[in-house]
């Protein structure tokens, strides 16, 4: 059977050329699986699309790890401690940071750059005392943000003062030896209920003080005569 010669204007498309043009008549006929199409191919876009891609930071912040630590551990009521810290992710920037909360520390104004630092703080509290270290994701529109570590110190060096009132100055010279103070000074003052003992004293009962600190007493006494207690 011999071939049937092409009519004219009715060439067969062959190649990309077939390819595009039967691909156009598709969409023409079928609006529909146009959409559909288009549907199904941005849901796989989006679903390949890392969670952090509209907030860069948040990459560092779901990666990062970090530490914080203390020194000296126990701390020492009314001196100086040193806090230390240092954390690292994945593509951490200037839209990350690191958030410190504890004694020393104001986590509502001052946050740190993601990475390594310490700073000096000043011993207060008694008990225990924690430090926290977060990273925030800045550039995220939730503020994500992630606690990495933390540590915790109990506090030594640090009483508080007995009740005095009512001893004589032996007694308390006692209690304020065994508490870990030293006698301050000892006054007077007319005090016809409490004379012979102790009427005040100074820092009041409960006070937390570092140990070796002075406390001071006061002594009721008589009236010089004419006067009379009465």
């Amino acid at each position: 059977m011999k071939a049937q010669p092409a009519l004219p204007g009715r060439e067969r498309p062959t190649g990309r050329a077939s390819v595009l043009r039967t691909a156009t008549a598709w969409l023409r006929r079928s609006p529909k699986a146009v959409l559909l199409t288009v549907t199904a191919v941005l849901a796989t876009a989006f679903a390949v699309t890392p969670a952090y891609a509209d907030d860069p930071g948040l990459q560092c912040a779901v990666s990062a790890t970090g530490q914080i630590s203390v020194e000296p551990s126990p701390v020492v009521y009314g001196q100086n401690a040193v806090v230390r810290w240092g954390a690292d992710g994945i593509g951490c920037g200037a839209e990350d940071a690191l958030v410190i909360s504890g004694p020393g520390f104001d986590p509502s104004t001052t946050d740190f750059p993601v990475g390594g630092g310490s700073r000096s703080v000043f011993i207060g509290s008694t008990g225990s005392v924690t430090w926290d270290v977060t990273v925030v994701d800045l550039s995220s529109d939730t503020g994500f943000n992630r606690h990495l570590a933390s540590v915790t110190a109990s506090v030594t060096g640090v009483t508080v003062v007995p009740d005095m009132r009512g001893d004589t100055q032996a007694q308390a010279s006692q209690a304020i030896s065994a508490a870990g103070y030293v006698l301050g000074s000892v006054s007077t003052a007319v005090d016809c209920d409490n004379v012979g003992v102790v009427r005040s004293q100074n820092p009041s009962a409960g006070t937390s003080r570092p140990l070796g600190s002075t406390v001071s007493i006061t002594i009721g006494k008589k009236p010089a005569p004419p006067r009379i207690c009465e």
